[in-house]
């Protein structure tokens, strides 16, 4: 067999193993990112599944291709127990002013950690690191110092989250402690500084020493039943309401009413939300132990909302809920307002609430999902727990449709019996 068909048999194998990696990953759709990281491996796996077909396969197709990295990220991901996100993309803003995209692998330990899984011979990351590599070409010391930088300009929960390098196939000892001096966690085995050839590793067994050497790396999934929420045990002890936070907590949906069928056909789709996904639990388990705030801005719409829709019963709870909340003014955020324009989904009242919440750096509790990605999209970032909106409904009720739901059907008919 020549070397031709040596490789042409290598890259099929690879083919192979992008595949399997294809169907690994289809198995984490619950994880933010998943779908661009199955893209980009279709990706791998059709250049070099044309390179076979063409039968012009070199040396370099089977050294840079990119799914080494993709099989360090995998293993990585299914090593450890679970992870936030995959591939996220975070803006670093550089002395400068220019803005620059960081895309960060793993997300952890329910964002408080960010990853970034190396999959490349040491001794050329050694070599590069030292000012030995070609013009222009970057250190694993200039990513760290980038990535850092970045984390310190997106904190969760008002922490700066730890940065993680995993190096799947090893690092030398000299290079591991110049990182850890700059603050990155050097996750992998630490190789003594040798003659290592600078050949790009294979990855062949890729799978076993990357599970090793992501022992140290902890993920948690972001879960709820309501949808996409922050964890917040970590999060300290304040938060902040928002008016979508208090209509939901004291709506006669939440609170055993949502057995209607509304003439208003959104009432309707959120009494059915609220029969499959309760939000009242998740809130009140949110507010546990915790010390809870609103600003004068959202105090003021609530109660308005609540004169002109809340019926008897809302009004009760209404009230009741406001003895456990410490109103305060609107606070403002340099953080915030002067990056945010107002416009579109950035309203005033709602970067009042929301800069609120940051001044006081407690997290803000909202169903205003559209603020949270119109500010992302500016570059603000916000400690938020998401929620599914539940509006006012009592003084709707007396021309809606009751429902006879199965579990209330089956209690009368069990009544009957006996």
């Amino acid at each position: 067999m020549d070397q031709e068909e040596i490789l042409i048999k290598r890259l099929g194998e690879k083919v192979v193993d992008g595949e399997k990696l294809m169907g690994i990953v289809s198995s984490m759709n619950n994880i933010k990112g998943v779908e661009k990281l199955k893209k980009k491996i279709k990706q791998e796996v059709s250049f070099m599944l044309k390179v076979v077909k063409s039968k012009e396969a070199k040396k370099e197709h089977l050294l840079c291709t990119n799914l080494h990295h993709f099989q360090a990220l995998v293993s990585c991901i299914t090593g450890s127990c679970s992870c936030v996100a995959v591939l996220e993309t975070f803006v670093l803003k550089k002395a400068d002013g220019i803005l620059k995209r960081i895309c960060v692998d793993i997300v952890a330990e329910k964002g408080q950690q960010w990853v970034k899984v190396i999959a490349r011979n040491p001794k050329a990351l050694s070599q590069l690191s030292t000012g030995e590599g070609e013009f222009g070409q970057r250190s694993i010391v200039d990513h760290a110092v980038e990535y850092l930088e970045c984390a310190h300009q997106h904190p969760h929960l008002f922490k700066t989250p730890k940065v993680v390098f995993a190096f799947a196939c090893g690092i030398e000892k000299t290079l591991a402690d110049r990182l850890a001096l700059l603050g990155i966690i050097v996750s992998g085995r630490r190789l003594e500084n040798c003659e290592l050839p600078l050949q790009e590793p294979q990855c062949d067994n890729m799978p076993t020493c990357v599970s090793k050497n992501c022992a140290d790396v902890s993920c948690s999934m972001l879960s709820s039943g309501t949808g996409s929420v922050i964890d917040c045990t970590h999060g300290g002890e304040k938060l902040n309401l928002d008016v979508t936070a208090m209509l939901a907590y004291v709506s006669g949906l939440t609170n055993g009413r949502c057995n209607f069928e509304f003439k208003e056909p959104i009432l309707t789709q959120q009494a059915e939300w609220e029969r499959a996904r309760p939000v009242k639990p998740v809130l009140d388990q949110l507010f546990e132990g915790k010390s809870l705030f609103c600003c004068e801005s959202a105090i003021k719409d609530f109660k308005s909302i609540l004169s002109t829709l809340g019926g008897p019963g809302e009004v009760d709870r209404a009230n009741e809920l406001l003895t456990h909340v410490t109103v305060v003014p609107d606070m403002a955020s340099a953080h915030a307002e002067a990056r945010l324009k107002l416009g579109g989904k950035i309203k005033q009242r709602s970067l009042a609430v929301f800069s609120t919440g940051d001044a006081l750096r407690a997290v803000t509790v909202s169903a205003n999902e559209g603020f949270i990605r119109a500010a992302k999209s500016q570059g603000v970032e916000f400690a938020v727990f998401l929620h599914e909106s539940r509006a006012l409904t009592e003084g709707k009720e007396h021309d809606a449709k009751v429902l006879v739901l199965p579990c209330v059907q089956q209690l009368s008919t069990d009544a009957d019996r006996s």
